[in-house]
């Protein structure tokens, strides 16, 4: 306990002081430490203990600190220690803890007493790893009210609560001190209370996850960390080891060293068909943007050699946006079928069952967009395929291979749907949202959120469509899809990052070469092998 609680201090003290780069901005102008009040939540058992051992090291250190308890059986020896460092107590909802809870007094009062505190800092240690969700009363209410707070603008709150304060007769100083300081951060103990740590879903409880901005998880991110909401509810992650073996998650995030250790750098032997072909069939006289999208997508991200194989009405506007594309068949080592195109469309229908039946048999095949509804009906896919639905793709594909789900519940819990699917398929699902999940048929997972929220843009699956079945043509013998399928959705995110704040798809594939770039140069500075050694002659 006492490692994840000094964990928990220092980490959320390293935050309060800007030395955390990515929570810099949302922590603002560094005020002393006596004007950086923090708010513990704290339940009853462990975590709520590690946050009261954790309050009592803020306020040594000088902070002033609050503990809001949820239960009335909170950690004795952690309460002690807080009230000996001169921690505050408020007890409103340990009062009104039970069968007997008052929601909307809740909601009332911790309404009124973060305008009174202003809090710096929120430390959420309501629940530990062996709670079950969804959160009970009274920390529901409390998690809800606060969440009201949380998700507005501080100038939207301030003007709402401006003219009860005055009603009230309350210190306007409490009310202008709330208006004028930043948002306050969250920083959760282990993991944010109301996820589901086996899935990453909310359990349909509207409103009842607290979002992080900085998570302190001890031993390892748990799996319902890494995907569906919790992936985005985690904020940023810090990893305190417990000196405990055995932790690795059933989820994994790969990182820059494993793009980079994965990326088929060119050698200096290869030439243009050494370094794969890519077949293409994308574009429709709908939709013929997305032939071009996937091409000048693969080749941005190193393709050398590329065939179209889509319709006559779009071939100029491929050979206009990259005239060394080849139109027509030939031999290849894979394949992309469906971006742009109506799976419910005969002729659509007809040109992608062509694509499909006259595929080399070792070639890798990119499902995307139309082909998706064929799946289970007309094509029946193998481990050397990747479907890459969006949710409500996802439902169409479900129904196809004889499951059925809903939109909503796929977005709801995509990690269970990820792996339902290419168990249902035989074939590897990228499963896209803002944690993109990425599911092997014998249930091996990866989670992707690097860049993602700034992949939100018409055309932007067409672009990662055009990068995975550029690593797919360039990589042989590959031995894990999803890994190779979550190398492309993280530089997918990185060029998305590159070209943001509002990119469209044409700016996210031109961020590509720079992402690959500033990969490459990653390579170089920290002396990685990964490059072809006889590049040094070039």
């Amino acid at each position: 306990m006492k490692v994840a609680a000094h964990a928990l201090f220092h980490q959320t003290h390293l935050a309060l002081s800007g030395k955390i780069p990515c929570l810099a901005a949302k922590v603002g102008k560094i005020r002393p430490l006596s004007e950086r009040r923090i708010l513990v939540l704290v339940g009853a058992g462990n975590n709520g203990g590690d946050g009261l051992y954790a309050a009592r090291d803020l306020a040594q250190r000088g902070y002033p600190v609050t503990v809001l308890a949820t239960s009335q059986k909170i950690h004795e020896q952690g309460a002690a220690a807080a009230r000996q460092a001169g921690v505050d107590f408020w007890p409103v909802l340990a009062e009104g803890a039970g069968e007997n809870h008052d929601a909307t007094r809740i909601s009332e009062e911790v309404r009124d007493k973060i305008i009174e505190l202003a809090p710096a800092a929120i430390i959420d240690a309501i629940i530990g790893i062996g709670a079950r969700p969804p959160l009970r009363e009274p920390a529901l209410s409390l998690v809800r009210a606060l969440n009201e707070w949380l998700i507005s603008e501080v100038s939207s709150v301030s003007r709402e609560n401006s003219t009860i304060g005055a009603n009230n007769g309350r210190d306007g100083q409490n009310l202008l001190s709330y208006v004028t300081a930043p948002r306050p951060i969250v920083v959760a103990c282990d993991h944010p209370s109301g996820i589901d740590l086996e899935e990453g879903s909310d359990l349909g409880k509207s409103n009842a996850l607290l979002k992080a901005d900085l998570t302190v998880t001890m031993g390892a991110p748990k799996t319902g960390m890494l995907v569906g909401q919790g992936a985005t509810a985690v904020g940023h992650l810090e990893i305190q080891e417990i000196g405990l073996d055995n932790l690795t998650p059933e989820v994994a995030q790969i990182t820059r060293e494993d793009v980079a250790q994965a990326w088929p750098w060119p050698k200096f032997s290869d030439h243009k068909y050494s370094r794969g072909v890519l077949s293409v069939l994308a574009g429709s006289a709908k939709y013929p943007g997305a032939g071009v999208l996937v091409t000048t997508a693969a080749l941005a991200s190193g393709a050398s050699f590329v065939r179209y194989l889509g319709e006559d009405a779009v071939q100029p506007l491929v050979l206009g946006a990259s005239p060394e594309v080849v139109i027509g068949s030939g031999h290849s080592q894979a394949l992309v079928m469906g971006s742009g195109f109506d799976g419910h469309d005969e002729n659509h229908q007809g040109q992608l069952l062509g694509a499909w039946e006259t595929r080399e048999p070792e070639e890798y095949v990119v499902l995307d967009a139309g082909a998706l509804s064929l799946v289970g009906r007309s094509i029946e896919t193998d481990d050397r395929c990747l479907l890459t639905p969006h949710a409500g793709e996802a439902a169409v594909l479900a129904s196809g291979l004889g499951l059925e789900a809903s939109r909503e519940e796929i977005e709801a819990n995509p990690y269970r749907w990820a792996r339902k699917l290419a168990a249902a398929s035989g074939a590897t699902v990228l499963l896209k949202g803002p944690a993109t999940t990425i599911a092997n048929p014998d249930g091996t997972v990866y989670s992707v959120t690097h860049g993602t929220r700034d992949l939100a843009t018409a055309g932007s699956g067409d672009a990662l469509a055009g990068i995975l079945g550029f690593l797919f043509a360039s990589t042989r013998d590959i031995t894990d899809l999803g890994f190779m399928a979550a190398v492309g959705a993280w530089i997918h995110g990185e060029a998305g990052r590159l070209a943001a704040p509002t990119p469209r798809t044409t700016d996210i594939i031109n961020a590509i070469r720079p992402a690959v770039a500033a990969l490459r140069s990653y390579v170089s500075q920290t002396n990685r092998n990964f490059l072809d050694n006889s590049e040094s002659s070039l």
